[in-house]
């Protein structure tokens, strides 16, 4: 187990004493014996060397971050809070891989020497910011600098690079002519989904569809925050098993490492730690040398990251995340916010950053951090009480088409996902509290009596005392769903949350919610007025393609082909045209794209009007599209395999969401999706 750390441990940058390897560092960059600077603090030797050495050698560098825990079944990463994060110098004996064909390399740590320069401690919302010495980052760049290829081949790829390596990215140049035409169809969506697909199988579905939504209701002068942050981040959030010949495969760990010692020479203690199972990577590779398929790589410098917090609380501290390497691009310039993915055993927060809770009086008063209350008139409302729908967030085009200008008409857009229900719970005599909840099923005439939430639990934290330590709290109700009401003066965090709402586990629909306030014998004493949010976590699984049919250019009559291996036998250089037939729906359809794409030189293009193609609901009530689109391919196109790629869209979305927050609801988020494939073979 870890030692804990107590914040007033945590020393400012220029009070904390140099390490033996800060010393060898500064030395090597000054000249200056190791032993002058040994044990000393930066303020001691800023104002001891002032005129003698650069004076930037002594500043500090500030990196920020976030520790998180990611959901394995949504994806979703959530804060981890008060963890202590470590920052340590390291310097590594690393056995490098470049295998043949591959666009990337791979590390085999052989031994590694680890120096703490600082620690800090997260907050509720798992963020952190930690300032490191100048000339530590200095030291890293030079000895980088000064070898070929270093700068690049510890840099692990984010996601924008990945996709450039799949000449997948970026964008082509759109050239417009001097006429009018129709709006492009958006470019991860336009080739019949072949570009969509190898994101899939590059990156996971969910960075795929996520991509794609983004980029179907992107405008001129938007902002790219969202889509900006996927890409810069990490492509490969788990490591990536190197492709190890097959005859190491089946070779124990200590004959691989003789293996090596014969055919490269190696000294024997370097490969003494050796293990073919213990390798971090991938990272971008050197294509500017010819690189031998295995290196030693020796007295590599890196300042790394180790990340632990009392998860069971017994007062010591485990290690979530650890073996850190390469986490930070260091470079001259700005330093790009870090992402440290813990394990499955941190304790994760809730949600952060919402909205403060006014607490005059009992309410409910956030559903994630959208409000549930709407401004005075003439303000667009957030959310109809009603229905239970939101106001501000996908809102219809009445043109149908993907990108229609503000203004539009109110949203019918329901809830999704799993998030908090915040409010005030104060109330003089009040001890106990809990939601209740009326049910109406979509379509349905009447509600449900109304019955109490039960078995939904989470926990809170707080950094208390002196030493400081982590304390945790399990939120639990009792059977009939009555919770305690806390004291807001204990800290608690994150406050004010009535409820963490599973909606999935429930049935889609309207829930009326309203909160009892109960007495120390759980007495119901006051009754908050009821609050309609309609829920609703269904895919649109309906969507799909109903017929496929193709023709000559010219002829009349279309010959069906069926979904199941279909076949086009044309004559060569005959021009033919397809005719996709499909329906796009969900329980509230937000939009749908159809595409076509393929192999050949002049492509396979929409001749039908762009309407057949693509869609955006123009009210509530249009959830559905059955239709068929029609597709040119040019006898110039060589024959082989096309496709066409269906891509829809529900409006359902989460509202725990800080894009939301941050465009006051008046956004197109997509939380639930589907896409559909078909492929036609064309031979001659």
């Amino acid at each position: 187990m870890a030692k804990a750390v107590r914040k007033e441990e945590i020393l400012d940058p220029d009070k904390r004493p140099l390490t033996k390897m800060q010393a060898g560092r500064l030395a090597g960059l000054t000249g200056v014996e190791a032993k002058e600077f040994a044990g000393k603090v930066v303020a001691e030797l800023s104002e001891r060397f002032k005129w003698q050495l650069d004076v930037s050698l002594f500043l500090f560098r500030r990196v920020c971050g976030q520790v998180v825990k990611r959901d394995p079944v949504t994806g979703r990463v959530y804060p981890v809070p008060f963890a202590t994060v470590h920052v340590e110098d390291t310097d590594c004996n690393l056995l490098g891989y470049f295998p043949a064909g591959w666009h990337w390399g791979w590390y085999f740590p052989l031994s590694c020497r680890r120096e703490e320069i600082a620690t800090v401690v997260t907050d509720e919302c798992g963020r952190f910011c930690v300032y490191i010495p100048r000339f530590d980052i200095d030291w890293i760049l030079k000895f980088r600098k000064e070898r070929i290829c270093f700068p690049d081949i510890f840099i692990r790829p984010n996601l924008r690079e990945l996709l450039e390596d799949l000449k997948i990215w970026p964008e082509p140049p759109v050239i417009r002519r001097p006429f009018p035409e129709p709006d492009p169809i958006p470019f991860l969506l336009n080739d019949g989904g072949l570009r969509l697909r190898r994101i899939e199988e590059a990156a996971g579905p969910q960075v795929a569809g996520r991509l794609a939504a983004i980029q179907a209701t992107a405008m001129l002068g938007a902002a790219t925050g969202d889509a900006g942050r996927m890409l810069e981040a990490r492509a490969f959030t788990q490591p990536v098993a190197p492709p190890l010949p097959a005859q190491m495969q089946r070779m124990p760990g200590r004959e691989v490492a003789q293996e090596l010692l014969l055919r490269y020479n190696l000294e024997p203690k370097l490969l003494e730690r050796f293990n073919p199972e213990y390798y971090i990577g991938p990272f971008r590779r050197c294509w500017d040398v010819l690189v031998p398929e295995w290196v030693p790589l020796l007295d590599v410098p890196d300042i790394t990251f180790r990340v632990t917090q009392d998860v069971d609380g017994d007062g010591d501290q485990e290690v979530i995340y650890s073996e850190s390497f390469f986490d930070v691009r260091w470079d001259s310039g700005s330093i790009p916010d870090v992402t440290l993915e813990a394990s499955q055993i941190a304790l994760a927060g809730l949600t952060c950053d919402s909205p403060e809770v006014p607490c005059q009086e009992p309410m409910i008063v956030l559903a994630g951090k959208m409000p549930l209350h709407n401004l005075p008139a003439p303000a667009d409302p957030y959310h109809d009480n009603t229905t239970g729908y939101a106001r501000r967030t996908n809102r219809p085009h009445p043109s149908g088409d993907l990108v229609d200008p503000l203004p539009n008409p109110l949203a019918s857009s329901p809830m999704a996902g799993t998030f908090p229900v915040l409010g005030c719970n104060q109330m003089e005599g009040a001890v106990y509290y809990r939601l209740m909840y009326a049910y109406r099923a979509p379509g349905g005439a009447s509600f449900s009596a109304p019955v109490p939430f039960v078995n939904v639990s989470w926990s809170l934290y707080r950094w208390v005392g002196s030493p400081g330590h982590l304390e945790i709290l399990h939120v639990t109700p009792d059977a009939n769903g009555w919770y305690s009401i806390l004291n807001p003066a204990d800290m608690w965090l994150p406050q004010n949350i009535l409820l963490n709402w599973p909606s999935g586990n429930y049935q889609d629909g309207t829930y009326r919610i309203s909160m009892q306030m109960g007495n120390a014998a759980k007495a119901v004493i006051h009754t908050t007025p009821e609050l309609a949010v309609y829920i609703d976590n269904s895919s649109p699984s309906t969507s799909r393609f109903t017929g496929l049919a193709w023709r000559r250019v010219g002829d009349i009559a279309w010959t069906e082909l069926g979904l199941v291996c279909p076949v086009v036998r044309r004559n060569p250089g005959e021009d033919i045209e397809f005719r996709v037939d499909y329906i796009a729906a969900a329980a509230h359809l937000r939009s749908f794209v159809l595409s076509a794409g393929g192999c050949g030189g002049g492509g396979i293009n929409l001749v039908s009007p762009l309407s057949t193609a693509q869609h955006w609901h123009t009210n509530a009530l249009d959830n559905s599209v059955a239709g068929s689109a029609i597709y040119r391919l040019p006898g110039s196109s060589l024959p082989g395999a096309y496709s066409f790629h269906l891509h829809v869209d529900s409006r359902a979305f989460n509202p725990d969401d800080a894009n939301g927050l941050t465009s006051d609801w008046n956004y197109d988020p997509t939380h639930i999706w589907v896409n559909r494939q078909l492929a036609v073979a064309v031979v001659e």
